[in-house]
Formats: structure tokens, sequence, C-alpha cells
């Protein structure tokens, strides 16, 4: 019986003495993840009536190959007001030439172009308005009111929704101008 308290007595003190320095999960610091914004984006201010999905494309060896490995997907809620979507980039993308997709729901509205910003890293390229489609135009599958710096999707019967807003060589330009 002796040996019966005796080895009672030496798990309780062990248990007490072991537990004496541990603090309690309220103690514990909680570490929060830091969200790092790129230093390479592409910001469109625009009008996008309709819930979407936007894609950018880019290409680094001064072609117009795009692929999806080369782009970036960003959502787009609907709304009746202006609205930024934004497309973040890799850091290390030498881009050469830019495509946008102008989204997958074909009961898309008409859109309208605000602004055009591409910041890399302490450098920036605007277009403002109508002097976007100075850089890019549209495919078969939009109508582009180039006063009013709209774009409306058509959707024709057989084939494939895919509004695209090509590049123009002056894109090529100003993205080099960046690089330097």
């Amino acid at each position: 019986m002796k040996a019966r308290v005796k080895f009672l007595l030496v798990l309780v003190s062990i248990s007490i003495l072991s537990c004496k320095n541990e603090k309690s999960v309220d103690d514990l610091k909680v570490e929060t993840p830091q969200v790092v914004e790129s230093k390479v984006k592409v910001t469109i201010d625009m009008v996008v009536k309709t819930d979407d999905t936007f894609q950018l494309f880019y290409t680094e060896d001064g072609t117009l190959n795009f692929n999806d490995k080369f782009s970036v997907r960003t959502p787009v809620k609907g709304s009746e007001n202006s609205q930024k979507v934004v497309f973040e980039l890799p850091e290390d993308v030498k881009f050469t030439f830019l495509r946008i997709d102008m989204g997958e729901n074909n009961k898309q509205n008409e859109i309208k172009i605000n602004n055009f910003l591409v910041n890399y890293f302490d450098k920036k390229w605007e277009a403002k308005g109508n002097l976007f489609f100075q850089f890019f135009g549209p495919n078969d599958q939009m109508t582009l009111n180039y006063d009013l710096s709209t774009l409306t999707p058509v959707v024709k019967e057989g084939v494939v929704y895919d509004p695209i807003l090509y590049p123009m060589e002056p894109v090529g330009v100003e993205l080099q101008k960046l690089l330097k």
C-alpha cells in the first residue's frame, strides 16, 4: 500500500512540475499571414454590369503567341458602378505584349472602359478613356463605340463566345519603356 501511495505522489509531482511553464492556448501569439501586393499589375477601371471572369494574357518573347501558362484570371462582380479589375502578375515577368479576354458570360452587357493602368514596380503606363483603344482592338465578338469608350458583346450562333481585346503595336512599345 505504501508503495502505491509513493508511486501516486511521484506521478502527481511529475505532472505538476511538467505543466508548470506551459502557456495557455489563449496566451499564444496568433500569426496572421501578410498579403503581399504584387508590384507588377494591370488595372482596368471599368463598368461591368454582369458577373464574369476576365483573363489577361502576356508574352515575354516578343510574339503574339498567347497561352494559358502566361495568363492571369480574375473574377468580376457585376455592378452599375465603375470598379477596378486588377490582374496581379509575377514580379519576374518581362512582358512584351498583353491580350485581354473580356469574359466568359455570354449574357454580358455593355462594358465601359474608364482607365487602363500598368504598374511595373515604380513605373507606370496609363491610357485614359477611349485612348485605351489606340492600344487594344476588339475581335468580331464585340462592337466598339469609340466616342463612349464602350464595348458591346456580340453573341454569334454556333460560335464559341470569346470576346478578346488584341494588342496593337504601340502596346509593345509602351511595355518596353517600363522594362528599361
